[in-house]
């Protein structure tokens, strides 16, 4: 048995609108701080926890509509649904003489040949009444109908709660002492274990004799003796109670109950021998520990279930594990150091491979994300205009069709997961846009990283997924691309590439693709990488207008070029006497630097820069025909600084010996209007 949806409407942050949240074995809540991860874990904690004070629901579980005062409401209703699906009903599962015949009466097939669920819906209205919080009955109930199907009343049928402890909740807080779980307290994991245990008569009697023993020769201490005798001489002044008349010292309990109430854990290291107890450790450590136990407590339930199976007479414990343990662990990375949130990953994966229990956790922390499958991930979004909270899965291509686009967009959402709480996301070819892109941010503005930006770099074949991704997830993003004008596949390619992609996440085609003879028809689309390299004009205008869909180009070729075009004798200006490029003239060595500020012509030269032009261009690319002279002599830099040195040690070198002023007057224009569309878009001017 396992959880594989729940469903809310209007519970805390969630609208009318139902949200299904899809939960797999581990499942992780991501999004930005009130996004709803929290109040989804309450949900499921309000219909399964073992504490009833959780279970109570409040005034303020209950949506409140944008623009609406509570004392405007005269009534509300909201709905939790728990979806739980029995694997043990497949041909390969197994233990489902256990969980079945609690349930067996409730189950719901959805679809002919599909494996039975249930579902189970905590309901609740509210009515504004004499008192504060006026009036809320609620219930719980199994819901005997497919999902497909209206719930009529007769599909209603009222959950015991002592079917319901079956399931548990283990919910963690975000704000928590670990120390608290950690003791054998009343309620906690520990004393769960431990008090179902089935002592044995001789062991009660023996431990029974021992502790008497104990608190007798304790007693007998002087100071002992005095300190206790003033206790109950003094209690006798203050209270007349028959039934406590005589207040005494006990050093431990009198019976079994008592003293395993006083059970903690120690550790003890090998090389001095000496115990610590739990006070002793840090909190990333008790939080590690904590966790830890509940792994131990499943460990141990799993045992009771063998031995429940194999020999039912004669078991170690009193009592029957629930059938299915639902932890719901809220930041884990709380108080525990990077290095050791691998180690609690690792923990967390372990209590949800198990056959009886999943984990539910939410996490800000890229370096629990980066340890994550992106298919475990749930995105929880606040809208802006009804201030209520959507849930959605995260969007990757397909793995059986395009497998290898899968893996690299796969790896990159793990190698940059700062994206799911970006308040602007600014995707890019490569490393020269993630080192060029926030310097020019920051003499402009602030840090990106205080303005909600983060700054992908994915490789440009890839960008239509990321779009695909950003969009769904309604996260705001820019692109800046490499036009790569008369490189193979650029130019014209490149503009069909954005067009067709943004179509393909909902781009309105008229206003996309209306021109000065119409509607651009599906197969001048198709045509378009094969128009005329030489149409720069034309070419320039649809770049013009994709950047009102903010998709940018570094043009003519890249954003390395760029740079070299705007900042070119910065750039020279960073070589030693002895760097350069050089050609040979007369047998003599000529640095190029040298010869460009002699004005000379010379053959030589000529022919670096033809061949400076094939390496830029490529061994598929044109002959630089729709380049100007000068930008024809820049491909010599251009191969030199960045075909055959690293881009960015040169961005780097650049970047670094300038000032603020000096690269606020060198932008690149295309960069310039791209921050402006970045501010337009953080000040929600634009989407």
């Amino acid at each position: 048995m396992r959880l594989i949806k729940i469903k809310l409407s209007n519970f805390r942050c969630f609208g009318p609108e139902e949200q299904t949240i899809l939960i797999d074995n581990l499942t992780v809540f991501i999004g930005n701080n009130s996004a709803g991860k929290t109040a989804a874990l309450s949900a499921l904690n309000c219909m399964f926890s073992e504490n009833s004070n959780d279970r109570l629901l409040h005034r303020s579980d209950f949506h409140l509509p944008k623009g609406k005062k509570p004392e405007e409401m005269e009534e509300q209703s909201l709905y939790v649904e728990a979806v739980f699906q029995f694997d043990e009903l497949e041909p390969e599962g197994q233990g489902g003489e256990y969980a079945i015949p609690y349930f067996f009466q409730h189950l719901v097939v959805e679809n002919p040949g599909e494996a039975p669920c249930l579902r189970i819906r905590l309901s609740a209205t509210w009515e504004k009444s004499s008192t504060l919080e006026g009036s809320i009955d609620s219930q719980i109930c199994y819901i005997t109908c497919p999902e497909s199907e209206e719930i009529l009343e007769d599909h209603c049928v009222r959950a015991q709660r002592h079917d319901l402890d079956k399931i548990r909740v283990i919910y963690v807080p975000a704000v928590r002492d670990p120390s608290k779980q950690l003791k054998n307290a009343s309620g906690s994991l520990m004393y769960q274990i431990m008090s179902s245990i089935n002592w044995s008569a001789e062991t009660k009697d023996h431990i029974k004799t021992k502790v008497q023993e104990l608190n007798t020769q304790l007693e007998r201490e002087k100071g002992v003796s005095i300190f206790g005798n003033s206790i109950a001489k003094q209690w006798k002044e203050y209270d007349s109670d028959n039934r406590y008349s005589t207040a005494s010292l006990r050093f431990s309990g009198t019976d079994i109950e008592t003293s395993i109430r006083n059970t903690e854990v120690v550790f003890e290291p090998t090389v001095t021998g000496k115990e610590y107890t739990i006070d002793q450790m840090g909190d990333g450590l008790r939080s590690l520990f904590y966790i830890s136990l509940v792994d131990s407590v499943l460990d141990v339930e799993e045992q009771m279930r063998k031995e429940i199976k194999s020999d039912p007479e004669n078991t170690s414990f009193n009592r029957k594990p629930p059938i299915l343990t639902i932890v719901a662990l809220e930041e884990p990375e709380n108080h525990i150091a990077p290095h050791l949130l691998g180690k609690l990953v690792g923990n967390l994966r372990s209590i949800a491979g198990k056959p009886h229990a999943q984990a539910i956790i939410t996490s800000h922390s890229p370096a629990i994300l980066k340890r994550i499958e992106p298919e475990n991930l749930r995105y929880f979004r606040l809208t802006i205009d009804g201030a209520t909270s959507k849930v959605r899965g995260i969007t990757l291509p397909s793995e059986k069709t395009e497998s290898e686009q899968y893996k690299y967009i796969k790896e990159a959402i793990r190698a940059y997961p700062e994206l799911y709480f970006a308040k602007l996301v600014i995707l890019g070819e490569g490393e020269s846009e993630e080192l060029i892109l926030p310097k020019f941010w920051e003499v402009v503005h602030e840090n990106v990283d205080l303005s909600g930006i983060s700054i992908v770099p994915l490789g440009g074949r890839h960008v239509n997924h990321f779009w695909r991704l950003l969009h769904d997830l309604q996260i705001p993003f820019i692109t800046l691309l490499d036009l790569d004008r008369e490189r193979d596949g650029g130019g014209w390619g490149r503009i069909k590439y954005a067009l067709t992609q943004l179509l393909q996440i909902g781009a309105e085609r008229e206003r996309l693709l209306d021109t000065t003879k119409g509607i651009m028809s599906d197969d001048d689309l198709e045509r378009m990488h094969d128009g005329s390299v030489l149409d720069t004009e034309n070419m320039q205008a649809w770049m013009n207008r994709l950047e009102e869909y903010h998709v940018f180009f570094s043009a003519p070729l890249d954003i390395d070029f760029l740079m070299l075009e705007h900042m070119g004798d910065q750039y020279k200006k960073t070589l030693g006497m002895r760097e350069g490029p050089r050609i040979t003239i007369d047998e003599d060595q000529v640095y190029i630097k040298d010869f460009e500020t002699t004005g000379q012509c010379h053959p030589k030269y000529d022919e670096r820069i033809e061949t400076s032009i094939r390496q830029t261009l490529k061994e598929h690319g044109g002959n630089g025909e729709t380049y100007t002279d000068e930008q024809k002599k820049l491909m010599i830099w251009y191969s030199y600084f960045f075909l055959n040195r690293g881009k960015p040690a040169s961005h780097i070198a650049v970047l670094s010996s300038m000032s603020g002023n000096q690269l606020k007057a060198s932008m690149p224009p295309v960069l310039s209007r791209l921050i402006t569309v970045a501010e337009q878009m953080l000040k929600g001017e634009t989407s």
